[in-house]
């Protein structure tokens, strides 16, 4: 069997960019390459309709995080999220966090506003101001209902 020279070369240039585009998107993905050079804070949810992990973290319509863990608490039945963050962010202790829709037909995303506190939130700590996720049709229901 003759190996082809010219065959075995393009055979190597199709891997190795597909390598390149395999790298390209690992990075843009919102993944941190070098190690994580951030901190994660929590909220708890009575409802997260839409949110994943991985789902954006927004501050005034700009991506500052990604969430990284849902779980559920198994004693109060709320949704405890875990969000990601650089550390140039630093958040004080008053700040609000809510669940958001991107538009009618689009995903949800957490929304973060800053309160006026002086006192800064840390690494693993949570924020105590939340807001669910509201369903459009129960709001319908309810401007609906003529009772």
């Amino acid at each position: 069997m003759k190996v082809n020279f010219l065959d075995a070369f393009l055979g190597f240039c199709v891997l190795f960019v597909a390598s390149l585009f395999l790298f390209y998107i690992y990075i843009t993905i919102d993944t941190k390459l070098f190690g994580s050079d951030g901190f994660q804070l929590h909220a708890r949810f009575d409802n997260i309709d839409g949110i994943v992990a991985g789902s954006k973290v927004k501050m005034s319509g700009v991506n500052i995080g990604t969430v990284k863990n849902i779980s559920l608490e198994p004693e109060d039945f709320y949704a405890l999220i875990t969000m990601n963050f650089d550390k140039q962010f630093n958040f004080p202790d008053d700040t609000e966090a809510s669940v958001q829709l991107e538009g009618l037909l689009g995903g949800s995303y957490i929304s973060i506003l800053p309160g006026g506190s002086d006192v800064m939130l840390l690494n693993d700590q949570e924020i105590l101001y939340t807001q669910g996720s509201t369903s459009i049709l129960n709001l319908m229901l309810k401007f609906a209902d003529t009772n």
